[in-house]
């Protein structure tokens, strides 16, 4: 992401450059994965929140939902060089507690490829530490999955269950410490499924996280299937900590 300016009270914008040298972009290194654009949204919000709104650093931003809904018939890279262009993001909501912004509501807007929207709680650290203070954090002892990210158990014309493989070497995903399964994490394997069972990534994907997901806990995800798109819930042991819906049609859940 390069600069970000001020447009309106609500509203700002901010250059972003998704690189096609990514590893997610493998084994399709033409097309952009949605993952990355939700990643670039998130980071410009984020961005936006610290430079422009002045939260400061020491503040967690906790996702409550996020929904990617792409514009573009195909997600694809120019012939050469990176996806660049310039994002609008516009907070249609920040409630204050303290006389500090608390709840983020946040539309985006990168015109000719994609919308999105982010729901988010703003935490100090203390409040943070406190509602986290049993959960295990990533230590030195980094567990590695041989195994594809989705280990599909069972699957019929209506549904699939499948575990979640966990690799906390990865770059992307675990690239500071974190007590929880990432949320970028659960998309990404919401739209993997996704592709696994319509052979084609989402053109909209929405994932809902009611809880956070513990590290080392078993992962399930059990989904039901329609004609163009999966309706999921990824549950450890009887506690569901993430939904996602996604669509082949980017139009089909409008609303």
């Amino acid at each position: 992401m390069w600069a970000i300016e001020q447009v309106s009270e609500q509203s700002w914008s901010a250059d972003i450059e998704i690189p096609r040298s990514h590893w997610l972009c493998h084994p399709a290194p033409s097309r952009v994965p949605v993952t990355l654009l939700a990643e670039a949204f998130r980071q410009a919000g984020l961005a936006i929140c610290v430079a422009g709104l002045g939260m400061g650093q020491s503040v967690q931003f906790v996702v409550s939902t996020m929904t990617i809904r792409v514009e573009a018939e195909e997600l694809h890279f120019p012939r050469f060089g990176a996806l660049e262009g310039k994002l609008e993001v516009t907070f249609t909501d920040v409630r204050y507690r303290k006389d500090l912004p608390h709840l983020l509501e946040v539309d985006y807007r990168l015109p000719g490829v994609a919308t999105g929207h982010v729901g988010a709680r703003v935490l100090n650290d203390s409040e943070y530490a406190a509602i986290r203070r049993h959960a295990e954090r990533l230590g030195d002892d980094i567990r590695e999955s041989s195994t594809s990210l989705l280990d599909v158990l069972e699957q019929d014309a209506h549904h699939v269950r499948a575990r979640l493989s966990l690799n906390e070497a990865d770059p992307f995903f675990f690239d500071h410490p974190v007590d929880h399964l990432p949320g970028m994490l659960l998309l990404h394997a919401s739209a993997r499924l996704h592709e696994y069972v319509y052979a084609a990534p989402p053109r909209f994907l929405t994932v809902s996280f009611p809880a956070f997901g513990e590290l080392r806990m078993e992962t399930v995800v059990e989904a039901s299937l329609t004609s163009h798109g999966i309706d999921a819930a990824f549950v450890q042991g009887e506690r569901a900590i993430a939904t996602a819906v996604t669509d082949t049609d980017s139009a089909a859940l409008a609303g």
